[in-house]
Protein backbone atom coordinates (compact mmCIF):
# COMPACT_ATOMS: atom_id res chain seq x y z
CA UNK A 1 0.00 0.00 0.00
CA UNK A 2 1.26 3.74 -1.08
CA UNK A 3 -0.08 4.88 2.59
CA UNK A 4 -0.19 3.54 6.28
CA UNK A 5 -4.16 1.73 6.84
CA UNK A 6 -3.96 4.93 9.70
CA UNK A 7 -4.48 7.24 6.43
CA UNK A 8 -7.20 5.16 4.94
CA UNK A 9 -8.91 5.07 7.97
CA UNK A 10 -8.86 8.82 9.43
CA UNK A 11 -9.75 9.25 4.95
CA UNK A 12 -12.84 7.20 4.85
CA UNK A 13 -14.33 8.76 8.51
CA UNK A 14 -13.68 11.71 7.07
CA UNK A 15 -15.79 10.82 4.61
CA UNK A 16 -18.67 9.33 6.14
CA UNK A 17 -18.74 12.50 8.31
CA UNK A 18 -19.67 14.11 5.51
CA UNK A 19 -21.74 11.75 4.19
CA UNK A 20 -23.84 12.16 7.45
CA UNK A 21 -24.23 16.22 7.15
CA UNK A 22 -25.69 15.43 3.53
CA UNK A 23 -27.84 12.72 5.09
CA UNK A 24 -26.19 9.98 2.69
CA UNK A 25 -26.84 6.63 4.19
CA UNK A 26 -24.52 5.15 1.46
CA UNK A 27 -21.93 6.34 -1.87
CA UNK A 28 -21.53 3.88 -4.73
CA UNK A 29 -18.07 5.42 -5.92
CA UNK A 30 -17.27 5.12 -9.76
CA UNK A 31 -14.09 7.52 -10.49
CA UNK A 32 -10.78 5.37 -9.92
CA UNK A 33 -8.68 8.22 -8.43
CA UNK A 34 -11.58 8.21 -5.69
CA UNK A 35 -11.81 4.50 -5.30
CA UNK A 36 -7.86 4.34 -5.10
CA UNK A 37 -7.85 7.52 -2.46
CA UNK A 38 -9.96 5.80 -0.16
CA UNK A 39 -8.85 2.12 -0.32
CA UNK A 40 -5.33 2.37 -2.28
CA UNK A 41 -7.13 -0.18 -4.71
CA UNK A 42 -4.70 0.06 -8.17
CA UNK A 43 -4.82 -1.83 -11.67
CA UNK A 44 -4.65 -0.47 -14.90
CA UNK A 45 -7.75 -2.39 -16.34
CA UNK A 46 -9.98 0.26 -15.55
CA UNK A 47 -11.58 -0.29 -18.76
CA UNK A 48 -14.03 -2.91 -16.68
CA UNK A 49 -16.55 -1.48 -14.15
CA UNK A 50 -14.89 -1.21 -10.88
CA UNK A 51 -16.99 0.69 -7.99
CA UNK A 52 -16.62 1.06 -4.20
CA UNK A 53 -19.79 0.81 -1.74
CA UNK A 54 -19.24 3.16 1.16
CA UNK A 55 -21.72 3.15 4.10
CA UNK A 56 -22.32 5.85 6.52
CA UNK A 57 -20.77 3.69 9.17
CA UNK A 58 -18.30 0.40 8.90
CA UNK A 59 -16.04 -0.24 5.80
CA UNK A 60 -16.41 -0.48 2.25
CA UNK A 61 -16.72 -2.69 0.00
CA UNK A 62 -15.01 -3.49 -3.41
CA UNK A 63 -17.22 -4.08 -6.28
CA UNK A 64 -14.57 -5.65 -8.82
CA UNK A 65 -13.80 -8.09 -12.06
CA UNK A 66 -12.56 -11.17 -10.52
CA UNK A 67 -9.41 -11.21 -11.92
CA UNK A 68 -8.57 -8.24 -10.28
CA UNK A 69 -8.78 -9.99 -6.46
CA UNK A 70 -4.98 -10.73 -6.67
CA UNK A 71 -4.66 -6.60 -7.22
CA UNK A 72 -7.03 -5.90 -4.85
CA UNK A 73 -5.30 -8.31 -1.99
CA UNK A 74 -1.93 -6.49 -2.91
CA UNK A 75 -3.04 -3.00 -2.94
CA UNK A 76 -5.37 -2.49 -0.83
CA UNK A 77 -6.54 -2.20 3.56
CA UNK A 78 -10.12 -3.19 2.24
CA UNK A 79 -11.22 -7.27 2.64
CA UNK A 80 -14.81 -6.98 1.32
CA UNK A 81 -15.44 -7.42 -2.12
CA UNK A 82 -18.14 -8.55 -4.38
CA UNK A 83 -17.08 -9.22 -8.00
CA UNK A 84 -18.01 -10.53 -11.06
CA UNK A 85 -17.03 -12.47 -14.26
CA UNK A 86 -16.89 -11.70 -17.81
CA UNK A 87 -19.91 -12.32 -20.03
CA UNK A 88 -21.84 -12.19 -23.40
CA UNK A 89 -23.61 -9.69 -21.71
CA UNK A 90 -21.71 -7.42 -19.48
CA UNK A 91 -23.32 -4.64 -18.28
CA UNK A 92 -26.04 -6.29 -15.97
CA UNK A 93 -23.68 -8.72 -14.53
CA UNK A 94 -21.41 -5.71 -13.82
CA UNK A 95 -23.95 -3.64 -12.07
CA UNK A 96 -25.49 -6.80 -10.21
CA UNK A 97 -22.51 -6.64 -8.10
CA UNK A 98 -22.93 -3.47 -7.12
CA UNK A 99 -26.47 -4.15 -6.48
CA UNK A 100 -25.25 -7.22 -3.93
CA UNK A 101 -22.90 -5.09 -2.66
CA UNK A 102 -25.52 -2.14 -1.29
CA UNK A 103 -27.80 -5.13 -0.26
CA UNK A 104 -24.84 -6.56 1.85
CA UNK A 105 -25.29 -3.44 3.84
CA UNK A 106 -29.07 -3.25 3.83
CA UNK A 107 -28.96 -0.01 1.95
CA UNK A 108 -30.57 -1.27 -1.58
CA UNK A 109 -33.35 0.39 -0.87
CA UNK A 110 -32.93 4.14 0.47
CA UNK A 111 -30.74 7.17 -0.38
CA UNK A 112 -27.65 6.13 -3.04
CA UNK A 113 -24.99 8.88 -3.31
CA UNK A 114 -23.81 8.29 -6.85
CA UNK A 115 -21.03 10.00 -8.50
CA UNK A 116 -22.70 11.12 -11.23
CA UNK A 117 -19.43 13.29 -12.35
CA UNK A 118 -17.41 10.25 -12.64
CA UNK A 119 -16.05 9.30 -16.77
CA UNK A 120 -16.53 5.74 -15.72
CA UNK A 121 -20.88 6.06 -14.48
CA UNK A 122 -22.09 6.07 -18.28
CA UNK A 123 -25.67 6.45 -19.59
CA UNK A 124 -25.71 2.95 -20.25
CA UNK A 125 -24.94 2.29 -16.26
CA UNK A 126 -26.75 4.58 -14.38
CA UNK A 127 -30.07 3.72 -16.75
CA UNK A 128 -28.87 -0.11 -15.52
CA UNK A 129 -28.48 1.06 -11.76
CA UNK A 130 -31.76 2.74 -11.71
CA UNK A 131 -33.07 -0.51 -13.03
CA UNK A 132 -31.59 -2.78 -10.83
CA UNK A 133 -32.43 -1.03 -7.86
CA UNK A 134 -36.24 -0.23 -8.17
CA UNK A 135 -36.94 0.69 -4.56
CA UNK A 136 -33.82 2.93 -4.35
CA UNK A 137 -33.46 6.92 -4.70
CA UNK A 138 -30.06 7.81 -6.59
CA UNK A 139 -28.90 11.28 -5.75
CA UNK A 140 -26.26 13.12 -6.68
CA UNK A 141 -23.27 12.97 -4.09
CA UNK A 142 -21.54 16.58 -3.74
CA UNK A 143 -17.81 15.53 -4.82
CA UNK A 144 -17.47 14.65 -0.87
CA UNK A 145 -13.84 12.84 -1.80
CA UNK A 146 -12.67 15.40 -4.48
CA UNK A 147 -13.53 17.88 -1.89
CA UNK A 148 -11.17 15.67 1.01
CA UNK A 149 -8.25 15.59 -1.75
CA UNK A 150 -7.54 18.91 -2.44
CA UNK A 151 -5.59 19.37 0.92
CA UNK A 152 -2.83 17.36 0.68
CA UNK A 153 -0.88 15.28 3.39
CA UNK A 154 2.25 15.09 4.53
CA UNK A 155 2.98 11.87 2.30
CA UNK A 156 1.12 13.06 -0.46
CA UNK A 157 3.33 16.21 -0.63
CA UNK A 158 6.40 13.94 0.00
CA UNK A 159 4.97 12.47 -3.26
CA UNK A 160 4.94 15.19 -5.18
CA UNK A 161 7.69 16.27 -4.54
CA UNK A 162 9.81 12.57 -5.61
CA UNK A 163 7.02 13.07 -8.78
CA UNK A 164 8.45 16.82 -9.35
CA UNK A 165 12.06 15.83 -9.40
CA UNK A 166 11.78 13.22 -12.28
CA UNK A 167 9.76 15.08 -14.48
CA UNK A 168 12.76 17.82 -14.35
CA UNK A 169 15.01 15.07 -15.14
CA UNK A 170 12.61 13.80 -18.12
CA UNK A 171 12.51 17.51 -19.37
CA UNK A 172 16.15 17.79 -19.18
CA UNK A 173 16.80 14.53 -21.19
CA UNK A 174 14.90 15.91 -23.86
CA UNK A 175 16.62 18.97 -24.36
CA UNK A 176 19.88 17.88 -24.21
CA UNK A 177 18.49 15.36 -27.25
CA UNK A 178 17.72 18.57 -29.45
CA UNK A 179 19.77 18.74 -32.39
CA UNK A 180 19.35 20.12 -35.91
CA UNK A 181 17.50 16.79 -37.97
CA UNK A 182 16.93 15.03 -34.66
CA UNK A 183 12.87 14.03 -34.79
CA UNK A 184 10.26 14.76 -32.06
CA UNK A 185 10.24 10.93 -31.77
CA UNK A 186 14.16 10.75 -30.69
CA UNK A 187 13.76 13.61 -28.37
CA UNK A 188 10.26 11.62 -27.26
CA UNK A 189 12.86 8.34 -26.42
CA UNK A 190 15.09 10.09 -24.44
CA UNK A 191 12.51 12.05 -22.20
CA UNK A 192 10.73 8.55 -21.98
CA UNK A 193 13.72 6.75 -20.73
CA UNK A 194 15.02 9.23 -18.43
CA UNK A 195 11.61 9.11 -17.06
CA UNK A 196 11.65 5.51 -16.05
CA UNK A 197 15.23 5.67 -14.74
CA UNK A 198 14.61 8.76 -12.37
CA UNK A 199 11.53 5.79 -11.10
CA UNK A 200 8.35 7.46 -12.78
CA UNK A 201 5.63 5.55 -12.88
CA UNK A 202 2.93 4.70 -15.78
CA UNK A 203 1.05 6.49 -18.40
CA UNK A 204 4.60 7.30 -20.44
CA UNK A 205 2.85 10.54 -22.04
CA UNK A 206 3.14 13.67 -22.37
CA UNK A 207 3.41 16.76 -24.96
CA UNK A 208 6.53 17.15 -27.55
CA UNK A 209 6.23 19.47 -30.43
CA UNK A 210 8.41 21.47 -32.46
CA UNK A 211 8.28 24.39 -34.96
CA UNK A 212 4.86 25.06 -36.43
CA UNK A 213 2.98 22.11 -34.59
CA UNK A 214 3.55 24.26 -30.85
CA UNK A 215 0.54 26.10 -31.48
CA UNK A 216 -1.61 22.62 -31.15
CA UNK A 217 -0.81 22.22 -27.62
CA UNK A 218 -1.94 19.32 -26.95
CA UNK A 219 -0.39 17.46 -29.96
CA UNK A 220 1.91 14.21 -29.98
CA UNK A 221 4.94 13.78 -30.81
CA UNK A 222 5.76 12.93 -34.51
CA UNK A 223 8.63 12.72 -37.08
CA UNK A 224 8.93 16.13 -37.33
CA UNK A 225 12.95 16.45 -37.74
CA UNK A 226 13.86 19.56 -35.92
CA UNK A 227 15.21 22.60 -37.59
CA UNK A 228 17.49 25.33 -36.81
CA UNK A 229 15.55 28.17 -34.72
CA UNK A 230 12.58 25.86 -33.98
CA UNK A 231 10.90 26.35 -30.57
CA UNK A 232 10.65 22.75 -28.93
CA UNK A 233 7.55 22.48 -26.46
CA UNK A 234 7.45 19.93 -23.45
CA UNK A 235 4.71 19.49 -21.07
CA UNK A 236 5.43 16.75 -19.06
CA UNK A 237 4.45 14.71 -15.65
CA UNK A 238 6.80 12.93 -13.45
CA UNK A 239 4.35 10.42 -11.54
CA UNK A 240 5.05 8.94 -8.27
CA UNK A 241 2.51 6.58 -6.61
CA UNK A 242 0.33 7.68 -8.77
CA UNK A 243 0.79 11.36 -7.52
CA UNK A 244 1.59 13.67 -10.81
CA UNK A 245 3.66 16.49 -11.03
CA UNK A 246 3.79 18.43 -14.01
CA UNK A 247 6.68 20.76 -15.79
CA UNK A 248 6.52 23.04 -19.04
CA UNK A 249 9.42 24.53 -20.57
CA UNK A 250 10.33 25.59 -23.92
CA UNK A 251 13.92 25.13 -25.78
CA UNK A 252 15.26 26.45 -28.92
CA UNK A 253 16.89 24.95 -31.61
CA UNK A 254 20.37 26.99 -31.83
CA UNK A 255 20.86 30.30 -30.70
CA UNK A 256 17.12 31.77 -29.94
CA UNK A 257 16.07 35.28 -31.49
CA UNK A 258 15.67 38.64 -29.16
CA UNK A 259 12.01 38.03 -30.18
CA UNK A 260 11.90 34.64 -28.82
CA UNK A 261 13.77 35.75 -25.66
CA UNK A 262 11.19 38.30 -25.50
CA UNK A 263 8.09 36.46 -25.59
CA UNK A 264 9.73 33.73 -22.97
CA UNK A 265 10.60 36.20 -20.61
CA UNK A 266 6.76 38.95 -20.57
CA UNK A 267 5.40 34.72 -20.13
CA UNK A 268 7.77 34.22 -17.31
CA UNK A 269 7.83 37.50 -15.62
CA UNK A 270 3.93 37.46 -15.53
CA UNK A 271 3.26 34.02 -14.03
CA UNK A 272 6.05 34.92 -11.64
CA UNK A 273 3.90 37.67 -10.29
CA UNK A 274 0.82 35.71 -10.28
CA UNK A 275 2.03 33.21 -8.56
CA UNK A 276 3.42 35.00 -6.26
CA UNK A 277 0.12 35.82 -5.13
CA UNK A 278 -0.74 32.57 -4.13
CA UNK A 279 -1.08 32.69 -0.28
CA UNK A 280 -4.22 30.75 1.84
CA UNK A 281 -6.70 33.11 2.03
CA UNK A 282 -6.42 34.30 -1.62
CA UNK A 283 -9.49 34.25 -3.47
CA UNK A 284 -8.47 32.23 -6.87
CA UNK A 285 -10.45 35.24 -8.88
CA UNK A 286 -7.22 37.76 -7.85
CA UNK A 287 -4.58 34.83 -8.96
CA UNK A 288 -6.80 34.20 -12.44
CA UNK A 289 -6.55 37.88 -13.65
CA UNK A 290 -3.28 38.68 -12.19
CA UNK A 291 -2.27 35.88 -14.89
CA UNK A 292 -4.76 36.44 -17.90
CA UNK A 293 -4.53 40.28 -18.07
CA UNK A 294 -1.49 41.09 -17.91
CA UNK A 295 -0.76 38.73 -20.91
CA UNK A 296 -3.82 40.00 -23.09
CA UNK A 297 -2.30 43.20 -22.38
CA UNK A 298 1.36 42.12 -23.88
CA UNK A 299 -0.23 41.16 -27.27
CA UNK A 300 0.94 38.18 -26.83
CA UNK A 301 -2.50 36.56 -27.07
CA UNK A 302 -5.45 38.07 -28.78
CA UNK A 303 -7.91 35.69 -26.51
CA UNK A 304 -7.39 33.82 -23.12
CA UNK A 305 -10.44 31.56 -23.00
CA UNK A 306 -7.84 28.40 -21.15
CA UNK A 307 -7.78 27.78 -17.74
CA UNK A 308 -4.63 29.63 -16.05
CA UNK A 309 -4.23 26.63 -13.53
CA UNK A 310 -5.75 24.14 -11.56
CA UNK A 311 -5.58 21.49 -8.75
CA UNK A 312 -3.24 18.10 -9.20
CA UNK A 313 -2.35 15.23 -7.30
CA UNK A 314 -3.79 11.37 -7.48
CA UNK A 315 -4.34 11.29 -10.81
CA UNK A 316 -6.01 8.32 -13.39
CA UNK A 317 -5.94 8.70 -17.38
CA UNK A 318 -8.10 9.45 -18.89
CA UNK A 319 -8.20 12.70 -16.78
CA UNK A 320 -4.84 14.98 -16.98
CA UNK A 321 -5.23 16.55 -13.77
CA UNK A 322 -7.59 16.91 -10.16
CA UNK A 323 -9.73 19.61 -12.10
CA UNK A 324 -11.22 20.11 -8.63
CA UNK A 325 -10.05 23.55 -8.78
CA UNK A 326 -9.72 25.69 -11.92
CA UNK A 327 -8.17 29.06 -12.32
CA UNK A 328 -10.67 30.57 -14.50
CA UNK A 329 -12.89 33.94 -15.05
CA UNK A 330 -15.06 34.55 -12.25
CA UNK A 331 -13.93 31.84 -9.55
CA UNK A 332 -14.61 32.89 -5.97
CA UNK A 333 -13.12 29.70 -4.34
CA UNK A 334 -10.27 30.76 -1.98
CA UNK A 335 -6.60 29.01 -1.73
CA UNK A 336 -6.12 26.78 1.11
CA UNK A 337 -2.83 25.57 2.79
CA UNK A 338 -1.66 22.12 1.48
CA UNK A 339 -3.40 23.01 -2.43
CA UNK A 340 -1.37 21.71 -5.56
CA UNK A 341 -1.94 23.33 -8.36
CA UNK A 342 -0.43 22.95 -11.94
CA UNK A 343 -0.35 26.87 -12.90
CA UNK A 344 0.84 26.97 -17.10
CA UNK A 345 0.86 29.64 -19.22
CA UNK A 346 1.18 29.49 -23.36
CA UNK A 347 1.74 32.46 -26.03
CA UNK A 348 3.39 32.23 -29.33
CA UNK A 349 4.27 28.91 -29.44
CA UNK A 350 5.65 28.84 -26.00
CA UNK A 351 4.97 27.29 -22.65
CA UNK A 352 5.92 27.63 -19.10
CA UNK A 353 4.79 25.77 -15.73
CA UNK A 354 5.16 25.05 -12.26
CA UNK A 355 3.28 22.43 -9.95
CA UNK A 356 3.33 24.72 -6.84
CA UNK A 357 2.35 23.60 -3.06
CA UNK A 358 0.50 26.57 -1.19
CA UNK A 359 1.69 26.53 2.31
CA UNK A 360 0.78 29.12 5.11
CA UNK A 361 4.25 31.21 4.19
CA UNK A 362 3.06 31.27 0.74
CA UNK A 363 3.72 29.30 -2.67
CA UNK A 364 6.55 26.80 -2.77
CA UNK A 365 7.61 25.51 -6.48
CA UNK A 366 7.15 21.73 -6.13
CA UNK A 367 9.06 21.89 -9.57
CA UNK A 368 12.64 23.79 -9.54
CA UNK A 369 13.76 23.58 -12.83
CA UNK A 370 15.55 26.77 -14.15
CA UNK A 371 12.33 29.13 -15.19
CA UNK A 372 13.91 30.08 -18.96
CA UNK A 373 14.20 29.70 -22.47
CA UNK A 374 16.55 26.82 -23.12
CA UNK A 375 18.85 26.53 -26.16
CA UNK A 376 20.95 23.91 -27.82
CA UNK A 377 23.38 25.48 -29.86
Amino acid sequence: MDFDVAEYRERLRRTQEEMAKHDLPVLLLHQPENILYLTGFYTTGYFSYHALAVPGSGEPTLILRDMEIPAARSTSWVKSHTIYADAADPVPVWLDAARRALDGFGLAGGRIGVDEHSWFLTVERWKMLQALLPKATLVREPRIVDQLRLIKSPREIDYLRQAARQVEVGIRAGIEAIAPGATERVVAGAVFNALVGAGSGLPLSGIIMSGNRTDQLHGDYSDRSLEQGDAVYFELQGIHQKYWARLMRTAVVGQPTDDQRRIAETIIRIQDEAIALMRPGTSAGVVDRACREPLLASGLRETYTNRAGYSLGLNYRPSAGEFIREFVPGVEWVLETGMVFHMLMMAAGMGFSETVLVTDQGPERLTRMERKLFSRL
